[in-house]
This record gives C-alpha cells, structure tokens and sequence, in this order.
C-alpha cells in the first residue's frame, strides 16, 4: 500500500503543467510512473487535508510546554474597537480569499508528506511524526479533480468580484495561471498573497472582517485556529498586513464555519466552541529542544463557558450571543455553517430533512436549534423567518436509514455555499455529463436547486459539483473567505411578508440606511405581480438614517406585491436591498381576504407575522438627553416588552425586556456618544420606533 500510495503522487506531480522543480525532476527520473485507484488517493487526502487536523496519535502531553505559561497566553479580553460592525456574509464584498490545493513530499524520498512548519513537516508513512524538511507544489494537473475544483472555484468568484488566491511559493503563480489558461479559464480578476500553509479551510482559518470608525475602516479579527496547523493559523493577520488592514489577535480558539452573524449584533453558533477552549493545548510551534519531534504545543488555560461567552460578546461586539446544541456526527466540527445561513438580516435558509431521516440524532437537532431560533426576534421586533431547502441525498437518490449509515457517511449540504455579491456559488452533487451512480440523484439536485434560486430570489447561481469532498467535513462554504467592500452603503430592512388592508391600508415600509458620506436619496420601487414595469416612490429620511415610505394601493381581496430598495450615498454610490434587484426582490401578499402566508415549508408560524404599530408607547423625556433619559408605558401589553435601541449606523446597542405590567424604562445615556438614536419597542411581533437624541 505505501509504494502503491508513493507511485500515486509520482503520477500526479508528472501531470502538473509548467512547473519545473530540481524535486520533481528527480521524481520522474527515479520513479516512474504507476497507477492507483482513485479510492485510494481520496483517503490519503481525508487524512492530510480533513477539515479537523489529525494528531496521528501525537502524544500531546509529552510535548506541552508549561515553561511559559504566561507568555504564551495573552488571552481576551482583546483591545479592540468599540464600534465594531460585522457584516452579514450576504453584504457586498470586494474580494473572496481561497487558496490552492498543494501536493507535499519530502526532499529526501519523495514520498507524500505533510507541510506543519514552512518547508518542514512529515512523511505521510512515519510512524513518529518527527519532522524533516519537505517541499510542496501546487496541483494542476489535468487529471486531477480537485486541481479543476480549486480552477472552478477561482473562476466563479472572478465573476463577480476579485479573488484573493493564497499561494505556499511565489513561484506557484506561473503554474496557477497556465493551468487556468489551459482550461480556457484565465486569472483576469484576481491577486496573489505568498503566505506557506498547511491546508485549504479558509473559511475557518481566515480574518472575521469588520468595520470601525467614522470612516468606515476595514480590520480583521484573527482568532487563533486548530494547534496543528500553525501555518494556517498566521493566514488572517498575514492577509490583513500584506492588504493593509488592522489586525486584531487573540487566542480564543474559534473557527469561521461556526460563525454565522446577522450583521447588526448577533452571533449564531454551536457549543463547539466551548469544547475547543476547555484543554490546556494550544498551537505548535518550533522548538530544536524537544526531545520527541521537534516541536512542542503552547500551554493555553481552559476556559469555562461564561469566559467563552463572555469574550466572543467582547470580541464580536455583540449584544446577543445564541450559542445551540452541535450536531454530533458532521464529521466534528460541530459547525452551523453546515446546515444554515442566512440571506438577509431577518431571514434563515437552513436544511431541511426527509421524513426518513426524522428519528435520527442530527435531524431533530436541527429542528429543535431552528424552532429555537425562530422564536427569537430581529432588530425590528419580527420573528427572525425560515425557509427551507432539501438535505441532498445519495447518489442513487436514497436517504440515509439507519442511525450508524448516516454516521459513517453524512457529509452534504445545500446549505454550504458562498455568497459572491450577486451570485452564490452553490456545491451540488451531480454530473450529467457522466453515467450510472457517478452522475450522482440529478432529479434531485435539479429539484432542490429550483428550490434554492426561491429562497435567494435573483442571485446568478454558480454550480460546482463537490462530491470529491465528500468525507472531508465541508465543500464551498469552507474554503472561502468574504472580504467586504470598501465605502459600505448599508441597507437594514424591516419586510413585510403579508398584510390585511383592512387591518392596515398603509403599511410603513421602514429602513435604516447608513453611509459615512450621507444618504443623497432612497426609493421604494414597487409593481404588482402581473405587472411588467416599477413604480417608484421616495423614501421620507428622518433623522437618524431612518428612512419610511406608506403605500396606499386598490382594494382587492388578495395580490401579491413585489418591491426592493434603492439607495445612493453623497459620494456617487448605489446599492439596492436585495442586492439582485430587480432581478430578486421581496415579496408581500395583501388584501382584504389575506390573513397569512403560504409557502411550504415555512418554519415561523405565520400567524405570528402583523403589520402595525403598538399603541401606549410614549415618549422620551428628557429628549434630547444627557445623563438618562425615560419612556412611559400607558397600556399594559399582553405579554413581555422588548426594546432594542439601534445607532444611526443600525448597530444594536441594547436588547432588554420590559416584563408584563412595568409602565416606564429608565436608559443611563452616559455611555453613548452623542448623536440620534432609535428605540424599537416589540410586542407580539409588533413593533414601534421612538427616536432619542443624546446631547453632550
């Protein structure tokens, strides 16, 4: 099996198009070439390149350095800007990071290795993980699919913004670009960063971008990745350097792919987290001293789970941290990204299982996470809403039975995909170019992507088929970045999904849009279903960049309308809500017979979806304030009150409850710079805002 698995990386590396090393050179002439199953390369790649790194049996304890403790643990709470916006992943980017998949030998047998340190690591056959010096090259060869993956990939994100492709070796851009060529696929769109890694989950290991200041500035928040892979874990801050990025660092051990953040102050994630801060093990670094390999593991204290909440709050700057049950059997990671994102700030898009599948473990860990979900409320007091898309199913189109089927071989998602501005490049598992079961259930995936393009209505859907990376733990989603876009125009918006007329005529289309510059005009585009062109209408600004417009249109028992959001900065830029329009757009069902929503599949009760404005809220006294300020209640609302009070910038800075029957809410306003403010007060998914000036 070891010559078998030798002769296999020999074949590869004799593929590979106009790279020219002393290494490979002295492969050719020594080896020769042989055959091996593609079987047996896909396993030796699960065990360099899985999403978790493997310590191969290390152990750990014997290389734990306890000598400086301290040293080598500045821990959170991090200096970090207390501003800080992160963007939804659907918000408008200037780039997508990925990097490329590397072969790894080493120099003096070249045999397949693993890359842990820059040019050393160690042989795929070693049975004591020392290291020694190796050398790695990037894949393109002609026969390789995960070399036309990674060219695929690159190319669907050019499209539609520049990529940012990570290469081990400033040399690898020769070969990189030429295999492009070859495929009649050229780099124009792109940018080279040369930083040496270890593996390609981007996702995980790379910067958490945020904005600051009045100016907007872009900085990255670097948290510290998996100890096994130290090369990886340098990526975030390397990029922010080399880009010309802040780059904030801590040593709170986090992932990407369990981050999933609604862009105004909340995050979603999975208890992993809490077991990736609980040991003492922290990254490997170079020590000649070790008596075992060369290396030893920084000390790290364990964390309980409040520090953990408590410093990603800190850290992300959040006013809600949701942190739910893991699924237990995705391969380990424990990450959300595998079954749920989101499209906008109100609204998730998360996998939905056969009924088949209902009694097993991972399934009803995600009913019961969304329902959680869905019973909590947005920044505008609605239910946050889901829709659902289909788990992709076998090959051969069946589902997983049986509880230890689905452990041993569960690794899909819809759900795993990036967004790229307009478009989403979506991992499917089919081929219709080939036959039998290697094409994969096409009926299926076809079906389910018509699903997908009405849950992310107007995107440019980008189809690669991943199933190469089935075992690996992840596909799309995992291996790529957002970078956001300079000169942010935010857009945040408050949908009307359905409303009577005869409850309300005139529904308050409501927005929060912000850009460092002003806000020259903003305007609610609209048509009826059957209509072919736009109507149009001004949003009033008032102040605060809370923008509204009221519609008033002809009775009819039940329509339905469609609109999206137009809005352009001082300084010349344009951005709608949905980013697609007019291709995508939101859509309202109204009338006077209108009481609900139809859609399959639907999470939230509809029922619980109202449009109108709570009566019995005051207003602020003093206002504008300076110290405190306060709020009476004349009514005494029928269940809890909660209010949020939003920054003109649409960041939520406070998320309270006001119980049953408490008719006034006092806010110490010393803390908040001066400026205009806007409190939103909700009740049974209604909700009402009330404007607050703080004066200094």
């Amino acid at each position: 099996m070891q010559r078998k698995l030798v002769g296999l990386f020999v074949f590869f590396v004799l593929f590979f198009s106009n790279v020219q090393t002393q290494g490979q050179d002295q492969i050719s002439q020594t080896k020769g070439k042989n055959s091996i199953s593609e079987a047996d390369l896909k396993n030796y790649y699960r065990k360099i390149h899985s999403r978790i790194p493997s310590d191969r049996g290390i152990d750990k304890n014997k290389v734990l350095s306890v000598k400086n403790k301290d040293a080598n643990n500045v821990k959170a709470p991090l200096n970090v800007p207390d501003d800080m916006i992160f963007p939804i992943e659907s918000d408008e980017v200037q780039a997508i990071l990925m990097t490329w998949f590397y072969n790894t030998f080493t120099t003096n047998n070249d045999e397949p290795a693993e890359q842990m340190f820059d040019g050393l690591g160690v042989s795929y056959f070693s049975s004591n993980y020392t290291l020694e010096p190796v050398y790695s090259l990037p894949d393109v060869s002609a026969n390789s699919k995960f070399a036309r993956i990674f060219a695929q990939l690159a190319d669907n994100i050019q499209k539609h913004t520049q990529v940012w492709i990570n290469i081990w070796n400033a040399e690898d851009s020769v070969a990189i670009k030429d295999f492009m060529n070859e495929l009649g696929t050229p780099l124009t769109n792109y940018r080279f960063f040369v930083n040496p890694g270890n593996s390609f989950w981007y996702r995980d290991c790379g910067p958490v971008a945020f904005y600051y200041g009045d100016d907007d500035n872009i900085g990255f928040l670097d948290f510290e990745y998996y100890g096994g892979r130290p090369l990886d874990d340098k990526i975030a801050k390397n990029i922010g350097e080399q880009a010309g990025y802040d780059v904030f660092t801590t040593t709170i051990e986090y992932e990407g792919g369990n981050v999933l953040l609604d862009g105004v102050g909340t995050l979603f994630t999975s208890d992993a987290v809490f077991d990736a801060n609980e040991d003492h093990y922290g990254l490997y670094y170079l020590d000649e001293h070790s008596d075992y390999y060369g290396y030893a593991i920084q000390y790290k204290n364990s964390l309980t789970e409040s520090q953990v909440r408590d410093s990603l709050t800190h850290l992300l700057n959040l006013n809600r941290c949701v942190i739910l049950p893991s699924l237990r059997y995705d391969g380990g990671t424990g990450h959300i990204d595998l079954y749920a994102d989101m499209w906008d700030e109100n609204t998730f898009v998360s996998t939905k299982h056969p009924d088949v599948m209902a009694n097993l473990s991972d399934p009803q860990t995600v009913e019961e996470n969304m329902d959680s979900i869905c019973n909590m409320e947005t920044m505008f007091g609605q239910n946050y809403h889901n829709t659902r898309i289909p788990l992709p199913a076998k090959n051969d189109g069946s589902w997983y039975t049986s509880q230890s089927q689905y452990n041993s071989q569960y690794t899909r998602s819809f759900s795993n995909h990036t967004f790229v501005n307009d478009a989403i490049i979506q991992p499917v598992f089919y081929d219709e170019s080939l036959s039998g079961s290697a094409a994969g259930d096409i009926d299926g995936n076809k079906e389910a992507l018509e699903i997908i393009k009405q849950k992310y209505p107007g995107y440019t859907i980008e189809e690669m088929d991943v199933r190469e990376f089935d075992g690996f733990g992840g596909a799309i989603h995992c291996i790529t970045k957002q970078i956001p876009a300079e000169n942010p125009l935010r857009i945040y918006h408050d949908p009307i999904r359905w409303w009577n007329t005869q409850e309300n005529n005139s529904p308050n289309y409501r927005a929060i849009i912000q850009n460092k510059s002003g806000i020259a005009s903003a305007t609610l585009f609209y048509k009826k279903v059957n209509e072919t062109s736009w109507h149009q209408t001004d949003l009033t600004a008032e102040e605060g960049n809370m923008f509204s417009a009221m519609l008033t249109l002809d009775e009819t028992p039940r329509d339905t309308l469609q609109y999206y959001i137009s809005a352009t900065s001082n300084n010349g830029k344009t951005i709608t809500k949905p980013m697609t329009a007019p291709q995508g757009f939101y859509t309202t069902v109204y009338g006077s017979h209108v009481n609900g929503i139809s859609e399959d599949n639907v999470y939230v009760s509809v029922e619980r979806i109202k449009v109108g404005e709570l009566d019995g809220i005051g207003e602020f006294y003093p206002n504008p304030a300076r110290d405190f300020t306060q709020i009476d209640f004349s009514n005494s609302f029928s269940s809890d009150l909660n209010v949020r009070l939003v920054n003109s910038k649409g960041q939520v800075l406070m998320n309270e409850i006001i119980c049953k029957g408490e008719r006034i809410l006092q806010i110490d306003t010393r803390r908040l710079s001066p400026g205009i403010y806007w409190a939103i007060f909700s009740c049974d998914n209604i909700s009402t805002a009330r404007k607050l000036v703080i004066s200094k």
